[in-house]
C-alpha cells in the first residue's frame, strides 16, 4: 500500500465485538420480530480517553479497547469486563475512576486496571444515588471531580464528588436540564411524531476556554432521529443553556444512523474527535455499533461536528483540520449495483449485500461453505478499499459463537467472464474476529468485484450483511464523451 493513506471507516471495526447484553433467552422486551429470540452483537454507549499517546474505549458490553489510529484496534481484556451499560472512566489525581450504570465505583492505576471496589456514589444524605444511568464522570482543571447522569425523567443531574473520598457526594443532587418538547429532534419517535415523551440521556462534559459543553442524546437509542445536542455553562453545575447549533449531530437515514449517547475526546495537533453510538437493529432494539468523526468549535464558540461519516476518512494525524472535512473522496462503487452469488436462501437474495442498510442481509444455502459473492460495478473504477459486515443469522452462544472470517477479494477489469480476476486481498490466513472488516488495498482498477470465503467459524451460516467497495471513476473521454451509452445518443 506505498502511497496509500491511512484511513478508516464507520462503523468501528473492533476485534471481538461483544455479544448484547440482552441476548439471552431470559430477556423480556426489545425483541424486534414478533418477540423471537436470535443471539446478537452489539457495541454501544462509547467512553473514550486519549491517554500515554492513544485513546482507550469503554464501551457497553465488554471493555475495554485501543488504538493509536482509529485503524488498528486492540481489545485488551480486563478484570472487569461488563459492569453495566453506559460505562464512563476518567482520570482523577494520577488514577482512573471507573462506574456505569447502577454499578459502583472502582479505582485503578492505570487505564486497564487492575480495577478495584470503591463502593456506590451517595448523596450528601448518605444514601445511594438513584436513578444512577448513563453516568458521566468528570475531572475539571481547578481539581475538583463532578458526577453527571440522567435517562428520561427527571433529566441530566449533576453533584461535585469529594476529591478525596469520589464515593461521597459534596452537593446535592440538581437537575441541569431536561427534556424540551419545542426541540424537534428530541420528541420521541422514528419521525419524532411523540412530542409526550423522550429520552434524554447519555451526557458527556467537556470544557473548552473556561466554558463547560454538556453533550446528550435523544429521543431513544432504538430511532433513527437518535441523535447529539449540547447545552452550555459558565459552570460546571449550571445554569445550562441549548447552544444555537442544535442537533450537532444527527443522521436518520443511510448505513450510519441513530448518531447518539458517545463521549468528546481531545487527539493529537489539538484535533477533537467525538465517538457515538450507532443503529443497527435487525433483531434487538439495542443491537447496534459504534462510530467516530471529527468535532470543533466555531467563531461563536458553538461546538459542532463534521457529520457522521460512512465512507473511508483520513486517520488522525494526516489533516490538521479534520473537523472542516475528513473524507477521502472515495465513494461507495457497490450500493444498489448487479450482483450475482453461487446460491442464495429465500428472502435474502444477493442484492441486500449492496444496499447500505444494516438491517437486511444476503445468506447463502446452508450447505454453502465456500460462498462466492460478486457485484458488477458497471462501469471502470479504481477501488481502494473495501468493507464487509458479516450476518452472522444463526449466531447461537454458546453452540455456533462467532470467530474469524477466512476470505480473499478479487477485482476484474472485464464485464463478464472468468478470466482475468487479480487478487486484490488475500485474507485467507486470518485469525481475527471482525464482524466489521474495514480494509485499504493497494489501487486497483475493476469493473467487478468478488469474495470468496474459503473459511469461518464452525456451523456458522455464510452471509453478509453490507459489503462495500470505495473507490474513484474515471473522466469521459474527450474523444468519447458518453462512453458506452454514445449509441444511445448519436
Amino acid at each position: 500500500m506505498t502511497g496509500t493513506p491511512l484511513t478508516y471507516c464507520n462503523p468501528l471495526p473492533l476485534p471481538d465485538y461483544p455479544r448484547g447484553r440482552f441476548s439471552r433467552r431470559d430477556s423480556v422486551g426489545g425483541w424486534l420480530n414478533s418477540g423471537e429470540f436470535h443471539d446478537f452483537r452489539e457495541c454501544a454507549d462509547p467512553c473514550v480517553i486519549f491517554t500515554g499517546g492513544r485513546w482507550v474505549m469503554y464501551p457497553s458490553c465488554k471493555m475495554a479497547y485501543e488504538s493509536c489510529d482509529f485503524v488498528h484496534w486492540r481489545y485488551v481484556e480486563m478484570n472487569i469486563t461488563d459492569v453495566g451499560y453506559a460505562p464512563t472512566v476518567v482520570e482523577f489525581r494520577g488514577k482512573f475512576l471507573l462506574t456505569a450504570c447502577e454499578a459502583p465505583l472502582y479505582i485503578a492505576d492505570n487505564p486497564f486496571g487492575s480495577w478495584r471496589e470503591l463502593g456506590y456514589i451517595c448523596g450528601i444524605d448518605g444514601k445511594k444515588l438513584t436513578h444512577f444511568f448513563d453516568p458521566m464522570l468528570f475531572a475539571d482543571d481547578d481539581g475538583k471531580l463532578y458526577c453527571y447522569w440522567g435517562c428520561g425523567a427527571p433529566g441530566i443531574m449533576g453533584v461535585e464528588l469529594d476529591g478525596d473520598n469520589p464515593v461521597q457526594a459534596l452537593s446535592r443532587e440538581k437537575i441541569l436540564f431536561a427534556y424540551n418538547p419545542e426541540h424537534v429532534w428530541e420528541r420521541l419517535g422514528e419521525y419524532n411524531e411523540d412530542p409526550s415523551n423522550s429520552y434524554v440521556e447519555g451526557c458527556w462534559m467537556y470544557k473548552k476556554n473556561q466554558r463547560y459543553y454538556m453533550t446528550y442524546s435523544a429521543p431513544g437509542t432504538e430511532y433513527s432521529t437518535y441523535c447529539t445536542g449540547c447545552y452550555v455553562s459558565d459552570a460546571p453545575l449550571g445554569k445550562f443553556i441549548p447552544q444555537q447549533r442544535n442537533p450537532v449531530l444527527k443522521s436518520s437515514s443511510g448505513l450510519i444512523k441513530g448518531a447518539g449517547h458517545g463521549s468528546v475526546v481531545d487527539g493529537p495537533g489539538g484535533t477533537l474527535w467525538i465517538f457515538y453510538t450507532c443503529l443497527a437493529g435487525r433483531d434487538h432494539m439495542f443491537e447496534r455499533r459504534v462510530g467516530c468523526d471529527p468535532a470543533g468549535f466555531d467563531g461563536n464558540g458553538e461546538f459542532f461536528t463534521a457529520g457522521t461519516s460512512e465512507t473511508p476518512q483520513f486517520a488522525p494525524g494526516i489533516n490538521p483540520r479534520p473537523e472542516l472535512g475528513n473524507s477521502t473522496g472515495w465513494l461507495p462503487l457497490s450500493v444498489g449495483k448487479f450482483t450475482r452469488a453461487g446460491s442464495q436462501t429465500p428472502g435474502r437474495g444477493s442484492s441486500f449485500a449492496v444496499d447500505n442498510n444494516l438491517r437486511t442481509c444476503y445468506e447463502a444455502a446452508e450447505d454453502d461453505l465456500e460462498m462466492v459473492f460478486e457485484v458488477n460495478l458497471k462501469g471502470k473504477f479504481t477501488i481502494f478499499a473495501f468493507r464487509v459486515i458479516w450476518a452472522e443469522t444463526n449466531l447461537s452462544y454458546p453452540d455456533i459463537p462467532p470467530g474469524a472470517w477466512q476470505y480473499v477479494v478479487e477485482a476484474s477489469p472485464e464485464n463478464e467472464g472468468d478470466d482475468n480476476w487479480k487478487m486484490a486481498f488475500d485474507g485467507s490466513d486470518n485469525q481475527t474476529d471482525l464482524l466489521i472488516d474495514y480494509r485499504g488495498i493497494p489501487e486497483t482498477d475493476a469493473r467487478r468485484v468478488r469474495l470468496k470465503v474459503v473459511g469461518g467459524p464452525a456451523g456458522m451460516r455464510r452471509g453478509i450483511t453490507e459489503f462495500t467497495v470505495f473507490g474513484q471513476g474515471f473522466f469521459p473521454d474527450k474523444e468519447n464523451p458518453h462512453g458506452v451509452y454514445a449509441s444511445l445518443i448519436s
